[in-house]
């Protein structure tokens, strides 16, 4: 509410209040601090929520979708995270296994990732050649999509051409080892 704090100038609508009637994704659930939890558990049982500054409830229906990449209820079991907000959230949870156990979606959203990052940086047409797509597809990718993401991006910038070919890749990913023992020396990034 206007007034509440400093810098508070004008009466500004919440997270909440914004998606009354649709829907608000919560990611990364599980770092909320305590207090923050007892606040979400409370919208979510009554309906409402109090604006800073205010001391009139205000009512919102909002479908959740909250995300987290640790498991919530051992959490909760560990006194880690409020057990009634979990059984709150876990009406139909949907676990997406790691990235590594869904080989079959590598090359689909590496190919997105390259779309998406040519779109912003206007870059020109890339594709993946056999020997890199093969190597995505053989990484553990540890950092799930987030690492592939990151992982394609750089393939655009260090590729040479319109092929994205494996030693573009990040070295742990697509830097083929010769019989030697040495690693293929690494192309100089192209200029923009």
């Amino acid at each position: 509410m206007k007034g509440s704090f400093t810098g508070a100038d004008r009466n500004k609508r919440g997270l909440f209040e914004e998606a009354s009637g649709g829907t608000l994704f919560l990611d990364e659930i599980s770092e909320t601090t305590p207090g923050l939890q007892v606040k979400l558990l409370r919208a979510l049982q009554e309906g409402e929520i109090r604006r800073v500054g205010d001391n009139h409830p205000v009512k919102v229906s909002a479908r959740v979708v909250a995300a987290s990449n640790r498991d919530l209820k051992k959490l909760a079991t560990e006194g880690k995270f409020r057990d009634d907000l979990f059984y709150r959230l876990n009406v139909f949870p949907i676990a997406i296994p790691p990235l590594r156990e869904r080989v079959e979606d590598v090359m689909p959203l590496a190919e997105a990732f390259i779309k998406k990052a040519r779109v912003r940086t206007g870059s020109p047409a890339m594709r993946f050649s056999p020997a890199s797509a093969k190597a995505l597809r053989a990484y553990d990718w540890p950092g799930n999509v987030r690492e592939l993401e990151h992982a394609v991006e750089r393939a655009l910038i260090m590729a040479g051409g319109p092929i994205v070919e494996p030693v573009d890749l990040p070295p742990e990913i697509g830097s083929p080892v010769r019989a030697k023992g040495k690693a293929k020396p690494s192309r100089k990034p192209r200029s923009r």
